[in-house]
Parts: structure tokens; sequence; C-alpha cells
């Protein structure tokens, strides 16, 4: 009983000893002395405030982040990203090419008839193979187009600057070889 009261009594003394201790040191910190510490609260000993500890420092370390990425990493994302949506439309526009001008031959009123395999026909149906890339190239070009558009808002939610986008000379949104009305199917 004698050894915990004792016990006790000393760690008593020593948080009394930190506690003032603390306050000498902060006063001390804050280019005072320490007699006048022990007369102000311990909010007002000179620590720094909690604006002051969630602001991001000022400092440029030689480069600029936006959203985690520097102006070249988003400069190559967009760039990546366009040159994407155009190789799709360069491939939507082949396709349909190919198919507008195999259109007009014999080939395209070519059908197998019922209970025949599809290669049984004498001439073979390339307008069914082009149709399926058509479609397959649009909805590469939607993908394309889609995942720009994310990036772009990633960026703006980022705040990256329209100088870190890269060139402005934005790819088409829409095919201009699909006349309006048809759907594209």
């Amino acid at each position: 009983m004698r050894f915990s009261r004792r016990l006790a009594a000393i760690i008593a003394l020593l948080t009394a000893a930190s506690i003032a201790f603390g306050d000498a040191c902060a006063a001390w910190a804050a280019g005072s002395d320490t007699s006048s510490a022990r007369t102000t609260t311990p909010a007002a000993s000179g620590g720094p405030d909690l604006d002051h500890l969630l602001k991001l420092p000022d400092s440029d370390y030689g480069f600029e982040k936006k959203g985690g990425a520097t102006r070249s990493e988003w400069r190559a994302r967009f760039l990546e990203a366009r040159s994407s949506v155009d190789a799709a439309q360069a491939a939507l526009a082949k396709a349909e090419h190919a198919l507008a001008e195999q259109g007009g031959g014999s080939q395209a009123w070519t059908f197998t008839p019922p209970g025949l395999p599809e290669g049984a026909s004498s001439e073979p149906n390339d307008g069914a193979q082009l149709r399926q890339e058509v479609k397959k190239d649009r909805a590469e070009v939607e993908r394309a187009q889609s995942r720009l558009r994310e990036l772009e808002v990633q960026a703006n939610l980022a705040g990256v600057p329209d100088d870190w986008r890269g060139s402005r000379t934005e790819p088409s949104t829409k095919n201009e070889s699909v006349p309006a009305g048809t759907g594209g199917k």
C-alpha cells in the first residue's frame, strides 16, 4: 500500500514537471521568458494554429502537380486519348468507304438459301464482314470518345489548366460520314 502511494506521488510529480517543462520550452520557442509562460494559457504558447497546419506549403519543388500528375503527364494523357479517337474515326471511315464501294455490286444482294451453310454460295459475301467491321469500329469510336470525356472530367475536377491539356483541336464527337437520321444501323 505504501509502495502504491509513493508510486502515485512520483507519477504525479513527473507529470507536473513534464507539463512545466513543456510550457517552458514552448515559451522559449515563442521568444518569451519562462515566467510569463506560467501565467498564460497553453493555447497561447505560440503553437501553430489549425489553418496553418492544413494549408499546403507555398514553395515550388521544381514541378507542379494537379490531380497527382505533372504538366507533361497530363499532356501525354490527352495526346493518347485524342490520338485513339482519331485512329478509331479513321478506321471507321475506311470501313464505311469500303462498304459503300462494295454496296453497289452484285455481291451485296447475294444470299444463302435457308438450310445451307453460309459458305455454300458461289460468290463470297464480304458485305456482312464489312458491316460487322463498321459496327465494331463505331463501337470503338464511342469507347475512345467516352475515354476522352472521362479524362476531361478528371482534369476539370483536378483543376488542370487548359494549357496542360495539349492542343485544343478536339476530334469530332460525331461521325459526319453517316447522314443524320440513319442511326448508323
